[in-house]
């Protein structure tokens, strides 16, 4: 058993707080018989609150199979963990929107810009997330200051590229 503790968060304009989800890698030592290469190996796993906590949340256990991790020829013991191109599933902590979200409210795109930029420049860029995060980026930008590139617009944080289709076709017209 092992036991962690998450981030516990205010949600924003209430009384509100959340736990924030947790990133958790199984990487499983050693090596099974060749004959099982194309078998079924069930995995139990199990994820408990302690029981004070337990009437306000319940964890929910998501999972995303690595399917061909790369592995050296020849060697089925490769540690998978070790692989820097590899990501577990990254937790888009900006989503869902907020109940209270207006589309119409530049300061509402704003803030779900900046939300946004700390998410980005925090995940790894050759994440499975990161492309449509940058387009996600720029749409929120695009939003929040509509006169871009005229006008006046914050300065966003230059590990962002002014790249990707949606930017890239605003800029043209």
């Amino acid at each position: 058993t092992v036991t962690f503790y998450p981030t516990v968060r205010a949600v924003q304009h209430t009384q509100d707080a959340s736990i924030q989800p947790l990133c958790i890698g199984v990487c499983f030592s050693g090596t099974l018989p060749r004959h099982l290469v194309h078998g079924v190996v069930p995995i139990q796993i199990s994820v408990s609150i302690a029981e004070e906590y337990s009437s306000f949340t319940t964890p929910v256990i998501e999972s995303l199979a690595l399917n061909g991790y790369p592995i050296s020829e020849g060697s089925i013991s490769e540690n998978v963990c070790a692989q820097p191109s590899l990501h577990v599933d990254i937790p888009i902590t900006f989503l869902p929107l907020p109940s209270n979200f207006n589309p119409t409210d530049s300061c509402h795109w704003s803030r779900l810009l900046g939300q946004i930029q700390r998410w980005l420049v925090n995940i790894p860029s050759d994440s499975q997330h990161w492309s449509w995060g940058r387009d996600a980026f720029w749409f929120a930008f695009v939003a929040a200051y509509p006169d871009f590139p005229s006008g006046n617009w914050l300065t966003w944080d230059a590990r962002i590229p002014l790249q990707g289709r949606f930017i890239e076709q605003w800029l043209e017209d």
